[in-house]
């Protein structure tokens, strides 16, 4: 991936979308992906063509359940805390962390989900570079630079320091093309961002 995805936009987009693509599928989800395509003009074709589409939403949810929820062994459990404590430990000191970060930033920390799993931390760092976003239309550079601080922190602590081991399970387990370029997508996007945040907040704003 190039430099490119540095735009916040497309970087908040592109989460937002991730973020989207591991809950439940259903029909909207399909509407997503293709509005998605549509409208991100700055994406390099490779990124495009890595863009999981849905061919057959009902092979795509027993995928997701097989994968994501079991009933018995979940084959890429989706909770941080499984990856960072290990044992298959859910709703650990990490995932009470992250409850942290949420609070910090004023969330209401009642969710569909628990706060380590995947989709929702993908979802916070959507809503993080938003806000830095906001805060350079406001010109307020140094809050800005905050933000872009919290981004690389809530990755380095968090969600990047996972997130290679759970795509590793996804393209094991998967039956779906779907879920497998999803998950080569989710962790090559996740490395660039990482590098990418990590050299601007050394060279400052």
């Amino acid at each position: 991936m190039k430099n490119d995805l540095v735009c916040d936009n497309v970087r908040s987009d592109l989460y937002k979308l991730l973020s989207d693509c591991y809950y439940a599928p259903d029909e909207k989800l399909i509407g997503a992906l293709k509005a998605f395509k549509e409208s991100q003009n700055g994406l390099t074709l490779e990124v495009i063509k890595n863009i999981p589409e849905v061919d057959d939403i009902v092979s795509l949810k027993i995928d997701y359940s097989k994968l994501f929820l079991g009933p018995y062994k979940l084959l890429a459990p989706p909770y941080g805390s499984v990856y960072l404590e290990g044992a298959r430990r859910i709703m650990g000191d990490s995932t009470m962390d992250v409850k942290k970060w949420y609070r910090k930033e004023g969330l209401d920390i009642t969710v569909r989900e628990a706060p380590d799993h995947i989709a929702v931390e993908l979802e916070f760092m959507y809503l993080l570079i938003f806000r830095e976003a906001e805060s350079m239309k406001n010109k307020d550079s140094n809050t800005a630079f905050g933000y872009c601080q919290k981004q690389a922190s809530f990755l380095g602590m968090h969600l990047g320091r996972w997130v290679n081991k759970f795509t590793a399970s996804v393209e094991a387990g998967a039956h779906q093309a779907f879920y497998r370029k999803l998950a080569r997508l989710t962790r090559s996007f996740i490395e660039e961002d990482q590098r990418n945040l990590t050299s601007r907040c050394n060279s400052g704003y």
